[in-house]
């Protein structure tokens, strides 16, 4: 078969890639000498990675943003993460597990360069309920820390934390557990130091088993451990030197670097070491060989690398920590093991070639021989038999489930889990991982509107599935406020009323008094009108008397004296009559008035109409009212008018005093009439005083009912003001949309029952409000994530044409971690693969000069991914019952197609060695020639992460069999069958646009010698 021009044949990459085998010596010194310096000069990597990792999430995530704000208004201002201090003693609480409760939290707060606050019960007895199991075996008490999650400060912080516990003077029976996120991540880091050892020598064991079977030559086995020995030292201590340096590392840089190391630069030894025998076995000597090897498939190596290292690169433009520090180490990783591969072991080869010996004679009926020529007779049947394998595998990764819970993705005897257990075995599910809400505004909350639409927040929020409890401001025990419930207010006020009901009808027997002792004074006042009309007739026969007498006195002039002296007393007592009676009417007019006002004000009450009793009373008083007003105070008017005409009449006696001689008998005719006159006036004026004296008795009978009826009716009436007014704030405030039956007048929050509520839920100025959200599902998963999302838009919903409605909403929380992992994760995972295939297709696309080729062969890759990544799902999630977690998809995306395509690149390359003449017979060569080579290196490369599977830690357990199987699947399929079929189907239109050449039809011959070199 003739050969196509050399890739690479002059220029600086020729003269590069000349390195190795022109100066075996000086190259392999050098290397020795850099990795020697890397291993004993720089910091180890795993002390590197937990000193520099950074945090597990972005600085501005929203869940971070909130915890920062939620701490400044209810914290020290200063935490960026919490754990937890579980205490726990079978035998219950006692005193010396109380003190050592009180030491730790002494020695807490001594160190205020690590610890910003404390949250325990000490000082507080309402807290320490809420912080104490109801078994009463286990308390806890909350360490804000200054560090973030995944920092190594808050490693750090967590490993002095365990000290400090560790050095307690704990009673027997008694542990002490650290946990919480902090904690979590920082035995993850642990976890997957301490299985590094363990993946290195699981790998080492398989790669060794590998070659040996492949080459069955210790040569050829030691040229390719030297090799990786040399890259993974030196890669190791480059990552750790940029580490120290700057560059930012994760938990999981030191086991992708063992695998990607081992199984990168075994692939590219393979490569190497196959294309060497192979021009060693067509007659070119060692070193000739060596040349003409690194010439052939050096250009195809760094075509291949630079696929993974730009993927890696992608990986380093992500949001997220977990991949911005994997990328970056694994280009990095990619870099040194091509640059080892490309100098150091062609100088190794040039040194062992003659022992590593040439290869094989091909065979026509070898395996690899007649896959060739199938595939070159029936590339469409072949094309659907693949790529239906591939679909159907691809089919599960839809039902993939992501889990974003660092717990489970470590072993469950960590010590995090081991405190997370003893919280979980004595509290209720979640009690220690609320989620929060945060109302912030610009002005302050602390009025009866806005608690009213806070208190519609909490509402609606509780009602969201999933969500068992809600504590806030208007709810701080989990439960509506009963006095703040209208409901329960309007039937405190209907107790009321039905209570005023009650002393009234308790008042009842004194309006029965009343109405009685109305009739005996309406009785008395008619004796009282009836004596004063005979008194008036008596008085008028006395004056008609007086003026007979004074007629008779003016005839009896020799008796003047005598008469005067009786004229004089009878003026007297005339005009104390008359006054005496003036008196009476003046007095009885006021107590008229007095009475009809009584009247009056009992006509317009609409409560005595209603009540029988007090309407009967208000009847009495009417009559007795009518009576006084028109009978009563017209006969004293009358009587006293009489008795001042009686002492007027004096000055005509005086006049009359002539006639007294000569009218002596008929004065004393008149003075007997006037005798019997005031003997009449006399015994009316004494039935007049019994009826006063019976008026006064039934007045004294009424005074305690109207005292007693004024009294009730005075309480009455303040109790009805108060209602009213009560109502009428009510009803202000009702009559909008976010009171919902909620109204607690601002003033409440003052008094001592909401003081520790106030500091727990409200900010001190009043400006943020914090929500308490409980759910019954596991906050880290799947479930809890779309729980608290729910749970933001259900807030966002109740606030809504509010007085809230431009404020701000903020979440913070252990769910809230994952839907920020989510969220970030989706953004990264587009950036990912759009970057990744694009880098992809363009390297494909320089390298093989065409375009037709590069789609089909990207297309290939992303399928065999899509496989991979189903079976996984299969395995992990329907057969052992993990859910994935969620750095595989994006991991795993990134190696399988950058190395899918490495490969892709190295079967295609051997196709356009031929030149643009592309038929099925080049295609059956080159899976001949290649497919030996490609499935050991697909073979060594899928052991590495094979060794994966025997880490604890979840997460690389899962990549490496995803990548593991991908390969596998990209070896035995997509490069054996999907890819040569599309070639075969294509043929030399594969380059396009190149210009179609001409050429003979296809024979499908078998492979010629040259070519079929295993």
């Amino acid at each position: 078969m003739g050969r196509g021009p050399r890739a690479g044949s002059s220029g600086p990459l020729r003269s590069a890639l000349r390195l190795g085998h022109r100066f075996p010596s000086i190259v392999v010194l050098g290397w020795v000498l850099a990795a020697a310096a890397l291993s004993l000069l720089v910091t180890p990597l795993g002390t590197v990675v937990e000193r520099s990792s950074t945090a597990f999430l972005p600085e501005d995530s929203p869940t971070l943003h909130g915890l920062r704000v939620m701490d400044t208004a209810f914290g020290s201002g200063n935490t960026h993460s919490y754990v937890f201090v579980v205490i726990t003693d079978d035998d219950g609480l006692g005193v010396g597990d109380r003190r050592v409760y009180a030491d730790l939290v002494s020695t807490l707060q001594k160190e205020p360069e690590r610890v910003s606050e404390v949250q325990d019960y000490l000082g507080k007895p309402e807290a320490r309920r809420s912080m104490t199991s109801k078994d009463g075996e286990a308390t806890y008490l909350v360490v804000g820390l200054r560090s973030a999650v995944g920092s190594p400060a808050s490693d750090e912080d967590v490993k002095w934390l365990r000290s400090v516990v560790d050095d307690l003077d704990a009673p027997p029976g008694t542990e002490v557990h650290v946990t919480g996120d902090p904690a979590m991540i920082a035995d993850l880091t642990t976890a997957v130091n301490d299985a590094s050892l363990k993946i290195t020598a699981v790998s080492l064991f398989l790669l060794v088993g590998i070659l040996w079977l492949v080459y069955r030559r210790i040569a050829t086995v030691l040229v390719s451990l030297v090799t990786i020995g040399v890259a993974l030292l030196c890669t190791r201590g480059a990552l750790a030197w940029a580490g120290e340096h700057g560059l930012a590392l994760s938990t999981y840089t030191d086991a992708f670097v063992v695998a990607i190391t081992l199984g990168a630069g075994t692939d590219y030894c393979v490569f190497l070491i196959s294309r060497f025998r192979e021009e060693y076995g067509n007659g070119l000597e060692p070193l000739d060989a060596v040349a003409e090897s690194v010439s052939r498939v050096g250009p195809a190596l760094l075509a291949s690398a630079a696929t993974v290292i730009l993927g890696a690169i992608c990986l380093g433009f992500t949001e997220l920590a977990i991949f911005a520090t994997t990328g970056p180490p694994m280009a990095i990783c990619i870099a040194v093991t091509l640059a080892v591969s490309l100098t150091f072991t062609p100088a190794l080869i040039r040194w062992f070639g003659p022992r590593i010996g040439p290869a094989p004679a091909p065979r026509p009926d070898s395996r690899w021989a007649r896959t060739g020529r199938l595939v070159g007779r029936h590339p469409a049947r072949i094309l659907v038999a693949g790529v239906t394998v591939l679909v159907l595998l691809a089919l599960a990764l839809p039902t993939m489930q992501l889990s974003f819970d660092e717990r489970a993705a470590q072993p469950p005897d960590t010590p995090s889990n081991l405190g997370l257990a003893a919280m979980t075995e004595h509290f209720p599910p979640n009690q220690t991982l609320p989620d929060y809400l945060l109302i912030r505004s610009d002005h302050n909350m602390a009025n009866t509107r806005d608690l009213a639409v806070i208190n519609s927040v909490s509402t609606a929020v509780a009602k969201v599935d999933g969500v068992n409890q809600v504590r806030s401001i208007t709810q701080p025990a989990g439960r509506r406020l009963e006095p703040a419930s209208i409901a329960n207010q309007l039937g405190k006020l209907a107790r009321g009323l039905h209570q005023a009901d009650r002393k009234l009808e308790s008042g009842e027997p004194g309006l029965e008094r009343l109405a009685s002792g109305a009739g005996d004074l309406g009785d008395a006042l008619g004796q009282v009108s009836a004596g004063a009309g005979k008194a008036q007739d008596g008085a008028g026969k006395l004056s008609d008397g007086s003026r007979r007498i004074a007629h008779g006195l003016g005839q009896a002039a020799d008796h003047t004296s005598q008469a005067a002296s009786g004229a004089r007393r009878l003026r007297l007592g005339a005009a104390a009559l008359a006054a005496g009676l003036r008196t009476a009417h003046d007095q009885v007019a006021q107590a008229v008035e007095g009475l009809g006002r009584i009247v009056e004000a009992l006509e317009d009450d609409p409560i005595c109409t209603a009540d029988p009793i007090c309407k009967r009373s208000r009847e009495g008083l009417r009559k007795i009212y009518t009576g006084e007003r028109d009978r009563l105070l017209p006969g004293l008017a009358q009587a006293a008018a009489g008795a001042e005409r009686l002492a007027a009449g004096d000055g005509r006696l005086a006049t009359g005093l002539d006639q007294l001689a000569a009218g002596l008998r008929q004065a004393q005719s008149g003075s007997n009439r006037i005798a019997e006159g005031q003997a009449l006036l006399s015994e009316k004026l004494g039935e007049l005083e019994g009826g006063t004296d019976r008026l006064a008795t039934g007045a004294a009978g009424i005074a305690p009912g109207i005292e007693q009826l004024l009294t009730q009716t005075e309480k009455l009436s303040n109790g009805l003001d108060e209602s009213g007014d009560y109502l009428q704030a009510i009803n202000q405030r009702a009559d909008t949309p976010e009171a919902g039956g909620f109204y607690l007048p601002a003033s409440a929050l003052g008094k001592p029952d909401f003081a520790l509520a106030r500091t727990q839920f409200l900010s001190e100025d009043g400006k943020l409000a914090r929500i308490q959200v409980t759910g019954d599902t596991d906050p880290l998963t799947p479930a809890g994530q779309e729980r608290y999302n729910e749970v933001q838009d259900t807030a966002d919903q109740a606030m809504n044409n509010t007085r809230l409605d431009d404020s701000t909403i903020l979440a913070t929380g252990a769910a809230g971690l994952g839907a920020d992992l989510a969220h970030y994760l989706a953004d990264d995972a587009v950036l990912v693969v759009a970057a990744v295939l694009l880098m992809v297709l363009l390297i494909l696309i320089l390298t093989l000069r065409a375009l037709t080729a590069p789609l089909y062969l990207l297309a290939s890759v992303v399928l065999s991914c899509a496989a991979a990544l189903g079976l996984t799902t299969l395995v992990f999630q329907q057969l052992v019952g993990q859910d994935i977690h969620f750095t595989v998809p994006v991991i795993v995306f990134v190696l399988l197609v950058a190395v899918g395509a490495d490969y892709n690149i190295l079967l295609m390359s051997r196709m356009r060695e031929s030149g643009l003449a592309l038929d099925r017979d080049e295609v059956a060569r080159a899976v001949t020639a290649t497919g030996p080579v490609i499935t050991a290196a697909g073979l060594i490369f899928a052991s590495t992460f094979v060794a994966l599977l025997f880490s604890p830690v979840e997460a690389l357990a899962q990549t490496g069999f995803a990548v593991a199987a991908g390969l596998l699947l990209d070896t035995f399929i997509v490069r054996t069958l999907v890819v040569p079929a599309c070639a075969a189907l294509f043929e030399d239109r594969s380059w396009w646009p190149h210009r179609r050449p001409t050429r003979a039809p296809s024979a499908l011959q078998p492979a010629t010698t040259s070519d079929a070199h295993a």
